[in-house]
């Protein structure tokens, strides 16, 4: 799991060099990549359990990357893997997970920027976004797919640089064995690829 997880970061650096060279995009709509963290609470329980952190949240290998693009100022398209594992002694889905089970979510997003109409874009020091979209998560390599809906906000750090928080509510929209409904919540740092002048 360590050289997948130095492999991403090799890709997204090799990445962004790339996408920074070709000079695709500009001031207000820059490419954009995030790499963090991710929990899962999964537990079947619904509302009633989202405090018990001990007992229902996944947080075994827990990385995420993603790579957006900003588009007429207020929406973005985003692609983001996210990697953890259930973890034994957890509630999942009702029942104790006895044997760790790898996880592995391939998302496509479309967001809004919604605070983009009441902040202005040049001195916000935070941005608000709601996401939907559609999902493809694997429990050991078994396939169930998702409708996903999302709030996060990106908090300023400097110009290029943000802390990105999000929520992201991920509901089975098929009959497979291993489909459940998920809360997954991210964590970690978006980087802004301007234009070189």
């Amino acid at each position: 799991m360590r050289n997948i997880h130095l492999f991403l970061c090799l890709f997204c650096i090799v990445c962004a060099q790339k996408i920074n060279a070709q000079a695709y995009q500009d001031d207000y709509n820059p490419w954009v990549l995030g790499f963090g963290f991710n929990t899962i609470y999964d537990s079947g329980d619904g509302i009633r359990g989202v405090l018990e952190i001990k007992d229902n949240y996944n947080y075994s290998n827990p990385f995420r990357i993603a790579v957006e693009k900003r588009f007429a100022k207020d929406y973005g398209l985003e692609i983001s893997g996210n990697f953890n594992q259930y973890v034994e002694g957890k509630n999942r889905n009702g029942a104790i997970v006895v044997d760790p089970v790898n996880f592995f979510g391939l998302d496509g997003m479309f967001k809004y920027y919604f605070t983009n109409i009441y902040l202005d874009v040049h001195r916000a020091i935070y941005e608000g976004y709601i996401s939907t979209g559609f999902g493809m998560n694997f429990f050991n390599g078994n396939n169930a797919n998702t409708v996903n809906l999302g709030l996060g906000v990106n908090y300023y750090i400097s110009e290029n640089l943000r802390l990105n928080g999000e929520v992201l509510s991920k509901i089975s929209i098929d009959n497979a064995a291993v489909g459940t409904n998920i809360l997954q919540i991210n964590l970690g740092l978006t980087l802004r690829l301007y234009k070189s002048n």
